[in-house]
């Protein structure tokens, strides 16, 4: 287990805190699972009315084409037409095909929106390149989990962006996200100021390992006031390390005059505005039995975990040579959205780290990025 101290105590105060509720964030219920209750509308919107009531249509390049309004938005002379430029993509393509992966099929150099510019990097706000084998291009992870949309999904990892944790892919005595025998153990680069952060009860450490980051740099369209993304964040860290110095973290990280007073900030987080890790209240696939504050942190149960490395059923992972159990876990698929100006040049960013050491590694499934007309409040929870 390299650095990691044996014995470690759970935390009950989990899911038991809340946070104060951010300025321009929906209010979640503190329940520690799903959202609800004031949760946002942002289906798909008819088209604008005149004075009188009746249904305007002003087709620009500028727009983007809203799915369901019956209107040619972006002028093409096609109403309605969705966009799919994910298959035939690299497993170990670039970061510019990673963002094809997810649905990002615009270049702005086309007409005035789109992707700007994509790059992989080993840190926030450096320049370095992490290892190859830390993101990936599938068509599908595990033996459940399938995309979101089109025919691929973005994979990033603190250890190999694949279903097992190695190289190919596949299934060897080391090949669980638990194992030590992962692609490298170097302090890589940096995470954004405040991060890894604690919660009430449960410090983190402040050494980060095997950090990537995606930034994407985008010109959203003109009729467009948000944005949105599933993801699902899994980690070997579960059980033993809830509530310890050993979270490993996924952040997205939104710079948009629309979002924090235009101050670069994470948007992806659980009710009680905790960031990902197997500390937050949407960490539900797993083995069954675990009991937080009285409620089941499994109620996801673990079948979405097989064939993916996070849960090997019926077989034994190692750290060295010696026989480990076959915990790990994941959120499961959760959508974030969150507001921006329609016009405006946005960044985000995808990262994913260890934290305290290099062993035990975790990964983000990332798919399904689109925009939204309608007024947009920042929010996570599970897709509809």
């Amino acid at each position: 287990m390299g650095l990691r101290a044996v014995g470690v105590a759970a935390c009950f105060l989990l899911a038991c805190s809340t946070a104060k509720v951010r300025e321009g964030f929906t209010n979640l219920p503190a329940d520690g699972g799903s959202g609800g209750g004031d949760r946002p509308d942002t289906g798909p919107p008819l088209p604008p009315t005149g004075d009188g009531g009746e249904a305007v249509c002003t087709p620009s390049k500028l727009n983007y084409d809203i799915p369901g309004n019956n209107c040619d938005d972006d002028g093409d002379g096609q109403v309605d037409n969705a966009v799919v430029c994910d298959s035939g993509l690299a497993l170990d393509g670039n970061a510019e095909g990673f963002a094809s992966a997810l649905g990002i099929c615009r270049s702005a150099s086309d007409g005035g929106w789109g992707l700007i510019s994509a790059t992989f990097l080993d840190g926030y706000n450096t320049t370095g390149k992490p290892n190859d084998g830390q993101h990936g291009i599938m068509p599908k992870f595990g033996s459940v989990l399938t995309p979101r949309e089109g025919g691929s999904l973005g994979v990033l990892s603190s250890g190999w962006a694949r279903e097992y944790n190695n190289k190919n892919g596949t299934y060897d005595k080391y090949a669980c996200f638990r194992s030590g025998a992962t692609m490298g153990s170097y302090m890589g680069g940096s995470v954004p100021s405040g991060y890894p952060k604690s919660i009430a009860g449960c410090d983190a450490d402040t050494d980060v390992y095997d950090v990537i980051v995606i930034r994407m740099k985008l010109r959203a369209p003109g009729n467009a006031k948000g944005l949105s993304f599933n993801f699902n964040f899994m980690s070997g860290e579960w059980p033993e390390y809830v509530c310890t110095n050993y979270n490993d973290g996924f952040l997205a990280m939104l710079t948009s005059k629309a979002f924090n007073n235009g101050v670069a900030e994470n948007i992806s987080f659980d009710p009680q505005q905790r960031p990902v890790s197997v500390n937050n209240g949407f960490f539900d696939r797993c083995q069954g039995g675990t009991t937080t504050c009285g409620r089941s942190t499994c109620a996801g149960g673990d079948g979405e975990l097989w064939g993916t490395g996070f849960y090997c059923p019926g077989v034994h992972c190692y750290s060295g040579t010696t026989k480990e159990d076959t915990g790990g876990g994941a959120t499961g698929w959760l959508e974030t959205q969150a507001p921006i100006e329609p016009g405006e040049e946005i960044t985000l960013d995808f990262m994913i780290w260890d934290t305290g050491d290099a062993s035990f590694d975790s990964s983000v499934l990332l798919d399904n990025f689109q925009w939204i007309a309608g007024e947009t409040k920042t929010y996570t929870d599970r897709p509809r």
